[in-house]
């Protein structure tokens, strides 16, 4: 089985945007992993909005709209 994500190129951006900090080796895993977890709920989220619209098709106003609530929950 392949790879899921270019592991390498995430692996750059990670320690590019880590200034200074000393990161562990799997890192970039965990970052891709929240990723995921993130896209899952801004798919969720903006469905709820088409639905609540009584659209069946999602348009980039429910994302938009979803991308609000699924930020303030991803903040930590």
């Amino acid at each position: 089985m392949g790879r899921l994500f270019p592991r390498s190129s995430l692996r750059r951006i990670v320690k590019k945007n880590s200034k200074n900090t000393n990161i562990s080796k799997r890192a970039d895993v965990l970052v891709y992993l929240d990723y995921i977890l993130f896209m899952e709920e801004l798919l969720k989220e903006s469905s709820i909005e088409a639905r609540q619209a009584g659209d069946k098709v999602l348009r980039q106003r429910h994302v938009e709209r979803a991308a609000e609530i699924t930020l303030r929950k991803f903040r930590g």
